[in-house]
């Protein structure tokens, strides 16, 4: 078997960190298997640059950081679902104390007041406590996710800070909502409804 050159390793090992390959370990491993697929090419009768060509596309076809977001995944699949749980009950916990304190405020029931001030502290946690999720596992999505994740985020704390300030009688409330909402109505709901439109589309295929 043909056996790589220092300057060969090297070749193979910067390609690998310019795909955002940043764990060492799974650095490692790939390395192990490129140069093997290589040598193992070459005493086939390839010569380096042909054999590094089919490596490439036979162990990694869709990239190198697919491998690596799929290990970060895998690593944090417990925590993630546990902060899933803490949000989505949390945000429906939000979602039905506004809901159910603008409907004792319109029939004129007592505790509507405290209901919705409850519902926009729950908001508050709820906006938070995804905004965090999400950097923490940023490695795992694209940037235009993000950009949708800190326009949702701005949306919804502003929103529901600018509410709190106003029931409080504090200045600035009818900025913040202003603009909260705008922020939700010209950068959150377009975006995440052409997610959507983007998913339905890759679904009928």
């Amino acid at each position: 078997m043909e056996q790589l050159t220092d300057s060969q390793i090297n070749i193979i090992l910067n390609r690998i960190i310019a795909d955002g390959v940043t764990d060492l370990l799974l650095r490692d491993d790939l390395m192990d298997h490129y140069c093997c697929f290589i040598e193992e090419k070459m005493g086939s009768g390839c010569d380096f640059e042909t054999a590094y060509a089919l490596a490439f596309v036979a162990i990694t076809p869709n990239g190198m950081r697919e491998i690596q977001e799929e290990l970060f995944f895998l690593l944090n699949f417990k925590k993630q679902t546990n902060m899933k749980r803490i949000i989505y009950g949390s945000g429906f916990f939000a979602a039905f104390l506004i809901s159910s304190g603008l409907l004792f405020k319109t029939v004129h029931w007592e505790y509507g007041t405290e209901l919705l001030f409850s519902g926009f502290c729950a908001l508050l946690i709820t906006s938070t406590a995804f905004f965090i999720n999400a950097i923490r596992f940023k490695k795992m999505h694209s940037s235009v996710y993000y950009l949708r994740v800190i326009a949702g985020f701005l949306s919804a704390f502003l929103t529901a800070s600018g509410s709190l300030f106003k029931m409080l009688r504090y200045p600035g409330a009818n900025l913040q909502i202003i603009i909260g909402m705008t922020l939700l109505n010209l950068i959150f709901i377009p975006m995440f409804f052409y997610h959507l439109y983007k998913q339905s589309l890759v679904a009928k295929r």
